[in-house]
């Protein structure tokens, strides 16, 4: 109970941190596909979850220009700093799957 109070604490993220995460996942999307053919089911929850939280923080409905500019800019920094960009996208990831966008996956931390 104590980790869903924490979470509804949280405040939302902001309109930069929704895009930059919209990008990664759809990156990490497009890794998969052309990795195993495939993505897994969770990936899908979490897109969703962040595309979610871009159009609250006042994305426009069409954002294709602005999310092509941005996943252009972490394939740079994929290219540049690798540990930035794993470190980014692993944020990104548990944001999503902390904040209950996966369902039965919300992480249990000791003393929760």
């Amino acid at each position: 109970m104590l980790s869903l109070l924490l979470v509804l604490a949280v405040d939302p993220p902001t309109l930069d941190r929704a895009r930059t995460c919209q990008a990664h996942v759809e990156l990490l999307m497009e890794d998969a596909m052309r990795e195993v053919g495939q993505v897994a089911g969770p990936t899908w929850f979490i897109r969703d979850w962040w595309n979610e939280q871009a159009e609250a923080a006042g994305a426009p409905g069409d954002d294709s220009v602005a999310l092509a500019a941005r996943k252009e800019a972490l394939n740079r920094l994929r290219l540049a700093d690798p540990e930035a960009f794993q470190t980014g996208r692993g944020g990104c990831v548990d944001t999503a799957i902390d904040a209950g966008a996966v369902p039965g996956m919300a992480r249990v931390r000791p003393g929760d």
